[in-house]
């Protein structure tokens, strides 16, 4: 049974101090969050060279290859650096998506450039298992090699990226090697910086 709603009652209700239904799920138009403006990048190529420069600079370059070589999944690592992009205002969602595969392929690209194996998603490993358990005779598996066989690549890079990929130089040292040692000519840290 609906009650009627005494004009005590509506007015106790008008002097509360409660938010408006919603109000939480927006922002401040005066301080807007950088991913609802004007996306920095708005052009696929231009994004992918953005990422390139970003993936290539000396702080970073080594640490995704050790990542990557510590079988961190390309894919992860794709969507980690697209959603940073996309709330740091770079990019908006539907050029995010169409960043995915580029960006796999070049962390890929790189990885092999370097002789490093990677891992594409993180389940493979049991999805390999599960498909040679199915695919129990010849037959079956000289079919999946001919459909192979037929299979174009779909490489979607421009060819600017995989000719800057090419000119990336490999890193000698090892990724998972000691570390360079400090002089120890001088005994602690302090007598180094001259204290």
């Amino acid at each position: 049974m609906l009650r009627e709603i005494t004009p005590d009652f509506a007015e106790y209700t008008g002097k509360m101090q409660r938010s408006t239904p919603g109000e939480a799920l927006s922002n401040d138009p005066d301080n807007p969050y950088p991913f609802e403006g004007k996306p920095e990048f708005t052009v696929q190529r231009e994004a992918l060279e953005y990422l390139f420069s970003l993936i290539t600079a000396e702080d970073r370059y080594a640490d995704i290859l050790t990542a990557i070589n510590s079988s961190v999944p390309i894919m992860e690592l794709t969507q980690v650096m697209l959603f940073k992009g996309f709330t740091e205002g770079k990019w908006n969602p539907d050029l995010m998506m169409l960043l995915a595969e580029p960006l796999a392929y070049m962390l890929i690209a790189l990885a092999e450039r370097q002789g490093i194996e990677y891992v594409i998603n993180g389940d493979d490993d049991e999805d390999e298992a599960q498909q040679t358990s199915k695919l129990n005779t010849t037959d079956m598996k000289k079919r999946l090699e001919e459909t192979q066989k037929s299979m174009k690549p779909n490489v979607s890079l421009p060819p600017e990226i995989s000719q800057l990929i090419e000119e990336v130089p490999i890193v000698e040292e090892s990724l998972l090697g000691k570390p360079k040692e400090l002089d120890t000519a001088n005994e602690s840290l302090l007598a180094q910086q001259g204290v």
